[in-house]
């Protein structure tokens, strides 16, 4: 897994290498520059004029150093120091004096019209306040440029000036760059929309922190990628479909009989050795059809005795998705609740039930799952969902901790936290967008957990998968038109690649 830091923690690692391991400011200095310039080179032109706007703070005196480098290989580069002089730090100062002696252009009013190329240098990691002029018109001029000029390119030095590094969130004026190269170590700014967004193709380039300066200063976010499949449960040839978990789905009601379908075929196809839809007499016939793997029991057939032969027979437990929010179901859901001690995930209606009922927070075993978007974590936490996506990680990581939880709060960049560790997913796209995919998602934690994964590890895992699984549909048949169902068709053709990739058939990344 990749760490993934906040403003704050990586001041905590820049200052930790600096004045611990004794690694000097000005050397990480070049490093972030010669990092830029290379990732640069590999995307633009010789005889493309490139104008660095710079600074007063390390962020312009990276920005410098690499206008240096490129200047000094044969580029046509130049800088801009935009505010005042006095502000430069001493960093910043020694790299202007440098450029200076090594012939660099610099200039003195920001003249556009010349450039395809500008490295936006102005403010790094540490802003945390709305842009104050001049530097906002500046920003605008910048983005302005861009979008009336084909072919031009803005790069970022560590995040897009304007962007908050800890949120995403954009503060007041933020530039909309093609390209960011950040240093170190992956900030949640780059992960978080719209800060995502604004980041354009991000490139995390390695300056030299020392491991002992990150463990010493370790951050509580990170992000999984593709090497991290070996996470799934182990499966063994010497085993029956009971070794990989048994998975109770409570879902669906009266012409709602899709929801269930979806989450029990996920948990089939994410490795589930057996699954049981509990539902309404209604959805008999369908699902029964449409998954005939699956054992399927009836609320209309089940007194409390049977249901508690029902909970006692799960591995793992998901309740929610399409059961209606009706005062009949609201009492089943308390009666689960109360005797299931198993693991669990609540999602979609199910959450909608335990926001009118805050007692039930009580009978939730330890380290629940519970899965709600942005409407659902809203009526959970009585937070406006405009304000919720002011910060998506600081609400999941408070309410995981107010209530003992794990908290998958979804969205188009979706968080997982306990409360002290916090993962930032990549995976997925718009397409997901659709009916049925929190249902798909709810089924592979369920599974994950059935199989052995605690509730952390099978929530990361399952919405890493479940994302992968949406850019795999996307490839094949467009984000546009996607639904669920292309979700869990193309989930087994993720789970192939994680097959080949742990038996060594692929090598790619």
């Amino acid at each position: 897994m990749k760490p993934v830091v906040t403003g704050k923690e990586m001041k905590k690692i820049d200052a930790y290498t600096i004045e611990h391991i004794g690694i000097p400011s000005m050397v990480l200095m070049e490093r972030a520059a010669c990092g830029l310039a290379e990732r640069m080179k590999a995307h633009i032109g010789r005889a493309d004029p490139v104008l660095c706007v710079c600074g007063a703070g390390n962020n312009g005196g990276d920005g410098v150093a690499a206008t240096r480098i490129l200047f000094c290989q044969g580029y046509s580069a130049g800088f801009y120091m935009a505010g005042n002089p006095e502000k430069w730090t001493e960093e910043t100062k020694k790299q202007i004096q440098i450029a200076r002696n090594a012939g660099v252009p610099e200039y003195n009013e920001l003249d556009l019209g010349h450039v395809r190329v500008v490295v936006d240098a102005l403010f790094g990691i540490g802003l945390s306040s709305p842009v104050r002029e001049p530097y906002g018109e500046i920003i605008r001029k910048m983005n302005q440029w861009r979008a009336e000029n084909r072919g031009v390119q803005i790069w970022s030095a560590d995040i897009p000036s304007g962007v908050s590094s800890d949120t995403g969130r954009i503060l007041g004026d933020g530039v909309c760059a093609d390209y960011t190269v950040t240093f170190g170590y992956l900030k949640r700014g780059l992960i978080l929309y719209p800060g995502r967004e604004m980041a354009g193709r991000c490139f995390v380039e390695d300056i030299g922190f020392p491991q002992k300066a990150l463990k010493e200063n370790f951050p509580s976010g990170f992000t999984c990628d593709v090497r991290d499949f070996k996470q799934l449960p182990e499966r063994k040839n010497d085993s029956n479909k009971g070794t990989y978990g048994k998975i109770l789905i409570i879902a669906g009601s009266k012409n709602m009989s899709g929801a269930a379908g979806f989450a029990g075929k996920a948990a089939y196809y994410t490795g589930a050795g057996l699954v049981r839809i509990l539902t309404e007499e209604a959805n008999r016939v369908i699902l029964q059809t449409a998954l005939p793997e699956a054992m399927l029991s009836v609320w209309e057939e089940t007194d409390a005795e049977t249901l508690k032969g029902i909970l006692d027979w799960a591995d793992a437990i998901v309740i929610g998705p399409g059961i209606g929010k009706s005062r009949r179901m609201a009492e089943r859901m308390e009666q689960v609740l109360k005797m299931a001690d198993k693991p669990l995930v609540i999602d979609a209606d199910g959450l909608n039930l335990l926001a009118e009922h805050a007692a039930w927070y009580a009978f939730l075993p330890q380290s629940a799952v519970l899965t709600p978007h942005m409407g659902e974590m809203s009526r959970l936490t009585g937070t406006p969902v405009d304000v919720l996506k002011g910060d998506r990680a600081a609400f999941a990581e408070i309410f995981a901790e107010k209530h003992h939880v794990l908290c998958v709060l979804k969205d188009s960049s979706t968080v997982i936290s306990d409360g002290r560790r916090t993962c930032f997913n990549r995976s997925g796209n718009h397409g997901m967008a659709t009916g049925g995919s929190g249902d798909v998602l709810a089924g592979m934690i369920g599974a994950l957990m059935g199989a052995g994964a605690d509730g952390f590890s099978a929530a990361c895992t399952g919405v890493f998968l479940h994302g992968m699984a949406g850019d795999s549909a996307s490839d094949a048949c467009s984000a546009r038109g996607m639904t669920a169902s292309d979700l869990v068709d193309h989930l087994r053709k993720v789970l192939k690649l994680t097959e080949n990739r742990n038996r060594g058939c692929d090598k790619s990344e």
